[in-house]
């Protein structure tokens, strides 16, 4: 069955909702994507940090009076896929559903929706918002119970997933391999959650002379060590994908919220043939198993001593290399906008 579907998320193409477009698209669907914060930013008072601070749901609310207008004046759609919904209190839901009752509502929440008030994190509205959505999707399984306590309607645990056009498959050049090629990489923003781990892990790794890569935005960092291994901003899609596919070895630190389940790094890591070593998680070792797809710890020391395994093993690295790569075939976001219509229709 065909569906017009809209996605309602940020539209910068290495966001979930640029994956999900390209995924419902490629399942056959048509399928839009509108930016709600690119509209909510046209409001002047929301272009304020202060005033937005102060008043951020009533400018929200403000938003979303004229908005509401403008989502039901648009070609019915039969399915809205919403990353979050951090621009709508639940008004706006149960007016749009008023009026379009026939269309499924689908929150998609990489969050945790239930707690974390912070900026960057959920908000109060979003929590409220929980049982206004047909289904409501979270990639952790721990969240399901609380999500049911909360309200909602109809729960589906929607892992995150590898996306095959965001980090193709390829083979990388010698240019690539003189450019990104280490012993390991890690590629993400830091906090200091990740700092003591990289600090413990580094220090830990010291008598091996290891080459370290850390590609992200780690300005709040103190320590010198990880400093001397930084490589620059965020790497993403492509430049991603050679930094993953030339280094040996790929560290994945979850942070705190994700800890005991997983991120989009678990799917991308192997998406882009590289061989994952992170934390122990029952979430991450039922996607991609311990000593065969990817390899786990439980502290620095434990770490190391994977690495070592690894990187004394040039066989036992290309075999984990391609075994996880084959499994993230199997968890791609085409994968994951199927179930959604699965569970939806």
């Amino acid at each position: 069955m065909k569906l017009k579907t809209l996605i309602l998320n940020d539209a910068e193409e290495y966001g979930l909702g640029a994956s999900y477009t390209r995924a419902f698209r490629a399942l056959g669907h048509e399928v839009a994507l509108i930016d709600p914060f690119a509209e909510l930013n046209k409001l002047l008072a929301w272009r304020f940090p202060l005033i937005r601070r102060a008043f951020e749901r009533q400018i929200i609310s403000l938003f979303n009076k004229w908005w509401v207008k403008y989502l039901v004046e648009l070609p019915p759609a039969d399915l809205i896929w919403v990353g979050k919904g951090a621009w709508a209190v639940p008004w706006l839901w149960r007016q749009f559903k008023r009026q379009r009752p026939k269309t499924k509502l689908v929150c998609y929440n990489a969050d945790n929706p239930i707690v974390t008030y912070s900026r960057g994190g959920n908000r109060p509205w979003v929590t409220e918002s929980i049982p206004c959505f047909d289904l409501y999707c979270t990639y952790n399984k721990s969240l399901v119970e609380p999500l049911r306590r909360a309200g909602a309607q109809r729960i589906a645990r929607i892992p995150f997933a590898w996306d095959p056009w965001l980090h193709p498959e390829m083979e990388i050049s010698d240019a690539d391999r003189r450019r990104y090629e280490c012993d390991v990489v890690f590629i993400g923003n830091g906090d200091l959650h990740r700092e003591r781990w990289m600090r413990d892990i580094m220090a830990a790794a010291k008598p091996y002379n290891w080459q370290f890569a850390i590609y992200g935005c780690w300005n709040g960092c103190r320590d010198q060590n990880l400093w001397s291994v930084l490589r620059g901003e965020q790497v993403y899609g492509s430049e991603m994908a050679r930094a993953v596919r030339a280094s040996k070895i790929a560290l994945n630190i979850l942070r705190l919220q994700n800890e005991d389940s997983h991120n989009m790094r678990t799917f991308e890591i192997p998406g882009c043939s590289g061989v994952m070593v992170s934390q122990k998680s029952p979430e991450q070792e039922e996607f991609f198993p311990e000593g065969q797809a990817a390899f786990y710890f439980s502290n620095a020391e434990e770490c190391v001593t994977k690495m070592r395994g690894l990187l004394e093993n040039d066989f036992l690295l290309q075999q984990a290399r391609e075994t996880a790569h084959e499994l993230a075939r199997k968890h791609t976001y085409m994968h994951r906008a199927r179930q959604i219509c699965d569970e939806i229709l």
